[in-house]
């Protein structure tokens, strides 16, 4: 797993956008006992993550685990992107969000997986708060897929990791819906409250 978190708002822990990409390496033929390069598959992923629109110089962390390694399970690698950066002040709500769906074979639980983009991270401005995701804001979301499906080489696989069945499943279909999603644990912190006393 490949676990991307981007700062915004301010320096605080709580104020980061993470997705987490699965990926499996295949066995390379040529050499089988070759092993992943953790902190290029970082590097690699963070190159491509920085083009998104949305990003715009914000700081960025790259961190690589192995989802079957034993407890603690400490970080194999990690790319820290743009430190010392301006963190991005979103201009939309950070709890609004593209989904970015993906399944392998036939769409059915184990098999299937979201990625929650955040609408800022793709670039969406107010103007774009309408009632449905626009087509360029999903397009930019659709950009994300031939990054994480090209990661590694031929012997890398972008899938979906299915804890209850212990397995990994290579991703073979992705659409994106026109419906806003929202990840309410986004939000910044509140800094005004409306409030008062009611009669019941």
């Amino acid at each position: 797993m490949l676990r991307v978190a981007f700062q915004f708002q301010d320096a605080s822990a709580k104020n980061q956008a993470v997705i987490t990409p699965h990926f499996r390496r295949q066995i390379d033929i040529g050499d089988p006992l070759s092993g992943t390069d953790a902190q290029q598959l970082c590097t690699d992923l963070a190159a491509k993550m920085a083009t998104l629109p949305g990003v715009a110089g914000t700081p960025f962390t790259v961190t690589a685990y192995n989802d079957q390694g034993a407890k603690p399970n400490y970080p194999l690698a990690q790319v820290k992107t743009n430190t010392g950066g301006a963190i991005k002040q979103p201009t939309t709500p950070p709890e609004m969000a593209v989904c970015l769906s993906f399944f392998s074979g036939l769409n059915r639980p184990r098999f299937r997986g979201r990625l929650y983009l955040p609408a800022w991270l793709l670039g969406a401005t107010p103007s774009d708060m309408t009632r449905v995701v626009p087509a360029g804001i999903r397009s930019v979301a659709e950009g994300c897929v031939p990054h994480f499906a090209t990661l590694g080489g031929a012997n890398v696989d972008w899938g979906v990791w299915s804890t209850v069945g212990n397995a990994f499943h290579k991703t073979t279909d992705y659409f994106i819906s026109d419906a806003w999603a929202t990840q309410r644990r986004r939000g910044i912190k509140e800094t005004a409250r409306t409030s008062g006393t009611t009669s019941g």
